[in-house]
């Protein structure tokens, strides 16, 4: 499995390295350490970060995007992490689609979501 660097990431996405370690402190990506303690990031990794720049592009305020986070790693059974649920914006809130079922990420309820 290839990973990457905080900086390697950071260049690749366009965000700043402050960024990158700041959404792998809050706990939303699986990142390990290296032998020197940075962050060593996976493809699944580079994911989320790309659907949370995506985001950040799509105008919707930084501080929903951690808040909605948050709140859907609390919803997610346990053992799933961010990484394996697709995330997309929707005029300004946040649901995560999955498979079976969707999240709204930014209220507290849980909605069943159809299947196509």
């Amino acid at each position: 499995m290839k990973v990457y660097t905080a900086r390697h990431v950071a260049r690749m996405l366009g965000l700043s390295v402050g960024q990158v370690r700041s959404y792998a402190r809050a706990g939303f990506l699986e990142a390990g350490r290296g032998p020197h303690g940075e962050y060593r990031f996976s493809f699944q990794d580079l994911v989320l970060l790309r659907t949370a720049k995506g985001l950040l592009a799509a105008r919707m305020p930084p501080r929903k995007i951690r808040s909605a986070l948050r709140k859907l790693k609390c919803q997610l059974p346990v053992g799933r992490p961010l990484t394996g649920v697709r995330i997309s914006a929707e005029v300004r809130r946040l649901p995560a689609l999955v498979p079976v079922s969707a999240w709204k990420a930014t209220s507290s309820s849980s909605r069943q979501a159809t299947s196509t």
